[in-house]
């Protein structure tokens, strides 16, 4: 009977809100900040791209521009699709103990990760519609690669930003993809005790 009671003491222990580790429910707590900051920086960008796209259009009536406005309208759909699906059952654990805590942190990992092959994905389709756009719409008497290469010092920006965007989400792969092998690795010597 005095071991089962120990047991039990443990156990509620184990599941109180004091055995969860200090600096994994403020790193937790982060999280939870800069997701809630990603998503108003989401908002952000609907607003003044979706927004300034839909007033170009309205102004110039062009239905070159309209085309411009609904493709803007479809990526940040995507964008939206993808934020809302990754980060369902993420915002706060299932339970007030450890466990709850790593899982809850293995999962945004996972969905961080996931974030890395989407954004690249979204940003190269977004960059070769808006280059073709460009070039369609600017008559730049030069052949298509020549133009994309040497075009212009804008052009040159563009991929000087693709190389910095692209550098950014490697080391943000790797980053995370070390905090999910700690994290798995916390997990199992939590299932073990």
């Amino acid at each position: 009977m005095n071991a089962d009671r120990e047991l039990e003491i443990w156990r509620e222990q184990w599941q109180s809100d004091a055995s969860i580790p200090a600096d994994l429910r403020r790193k937790v707590e982060r999280q939870s900040r800069l997701m809630k900051i990603g998503l108003i920086g989401n908002g952000v960008v609907t607003v003044v791209i979706g927004g300034g796209s839909i007033a170009w259009a309205l102004l110039s009536k062009d239905s070159a521009v309209a085309l411009l406005a609904a493709v803007a309208w479809l990526f940040l759909a995507a964008a939206w699709t993808f934020v809302l699906t990754v980060n369902r059952g993420l915002w706060r654990p299932y339970a007030m103990d450890a466990a709850a805590f790593v899982d809850l942190s293995v999962k945004r990992c996972q969905g961080a990760l996931k974030a890395v092959w989407f954004a690249g994905v979204l940003f190269v389709a977004e960059i070769a519609f808006n280059l073709s756009w460009i070039y369609l719409h600017s008559n730049p008497h030069q052949t298509w690669l020549r133009w994309l290469l040497f075009g212009s010092v804008r052009i040159e920006i563009v991929w000087i930003c693709a190389v910095v965007f692209f550098s950014l989400l490697v080391w943000y792969r790797r980053r995370k993809s070390r905090e999910l092998a700690w994290l798995l690795g916390l997990r199992e010597e939590i299932i073990r005790h």
